[in-house]
């Protein structure tokens, strides 16, 4: 599920009315958190905060005071969420101070959003009109790579949980779960996304039986205005992505839990197409290698051929 994990400058700021303002103003599956700083212990297990959010694939705020330290706090912290692969969206200026500092912070904090909350404690107005969406749904900031390698974002994934057989369960039961599997890994293949309800209700294979009432429910949350459905190229993959509506229709991520024909093919020709702007000569090798993969198989160098297809399309 997307998550926007606050991350403030100092631990003397209190977040938890902004925490609570962009709660009741984030899209539906977004959630929020709030830390005390990336180093910061974390509350539950070992390890640090940066460790989780990365795990989680978490996009990092930056709430920092304004005051005399703005910009060594902020892009103190800007710097190492972004050393790890976190992307940042936006750095929040809480408060009055640091006038000085804010042309500096603007120009360093790179494609990160700066706004001003002029008053912390009553920050509902001002979030009104922040882009909440858009920073969830926030790439990682470029990083310098060797030829033929590129940054990737990490994949969060869907935590599994016990849930009714979509053959006799209800459309109350079966849509906010296909929502929520949707807000964690759009855009996702409609076969993933619904074998995961699946195999979460028990079930082994994906029969035609168990589908149809998952395909009903995603239809049911499109002309809801909760996700968008498109369709991909004709072939053996040519199926339905689904996405969070007002989401992007491709991100680069890493492989994660997914198999290779598991990617949506638009998002294999993405990586392709950067790491041919990144010097790699054979993009069919360069993704197996981006992905952690080693046998370049039958069927993989099939797909990867659509894919290589679709790239020199765009």
């Amino acid at each position: 599920m997307p998550e926007l994990l606050l991350v403030a400058t100092t631990s003397t700021f209190d977040v938890r009315d902004l925490v609570r303002a962009l709660e009741r103003q984030a899209p539906e599956g977004v959630t929020v958190r709030s830390a005390a700083g990336l180093l910061a212990p974390r509350r539950e297990g070992e390890g640090v905060v940066r460790e989780a959010a990365r795990d989680r694939g978490a996009t990092v705020v930056v709430v920092a005071p304004g005051g005399p330290d703005l910009a060594n706090h902020a892009l103190l912290t800007v710097e190492g969420a972004r050393a790890v692969g976190l992307p940042v969206a936006a750095v929040v200026v809480a408060g009055p101070g640091g006038a000085d500092q804010r042309p500096l912070l603007r120009e360093r904090a790179g494609a990160a959003d700066v706004v001003e909350l002029a008053d912390p404690q009553a920050p509902s107005g001002a979030v009104a009109g922040w882009p909440l969406g858009q920073w969830a749904a926030a790439e990682p900031a470029p990083a310098e790579a060797a030829p033929g390698e590129v940054t990737l974002a990490p994949y969060a994934a869907w935590e599994p949980r016990s849930v009714p057989d979509p053959r006799n369960a209800g459309r109350g039961v079966i849509d906010p779960v296909l929502a929520e599997i949707v807000a964690a890994e759009g855009p996702v293949l409609a076969s993933r996304a619904y074998g995961l309800y699946n195999r979460a209700a028990g079930g082994k294979k994906l029969t035609t039986i168990a589908r149809a009432p998952l395909s009903s429910a995603a239809y049911r949350l499109r002309m809801a205005g909760r996700i968008e459905i498109a369709q991909t190229e004709d072939g053996p993959q040519g199926e339905e992505v689904l996405r969070p509506a007002g989401s992007p229709p491709v991100r680069v991520r890493e492989l994660g839990p997914r198999n290779l024909d598991e990617v949506p093919l638009d998002e294999v020709a993405e990586l392709m197409d950067r790491l041919a702007t990144s010097g790699a000569d054979d993009l069919k090798r360069a993704v197996l290698d981006t992905y952690g993969l080693v046998r370049l198989t039958t069927k993989a160098d099939e797909y990867l051929e659509r894919a290589l297809d679709l790239a020199e399309e765009g």
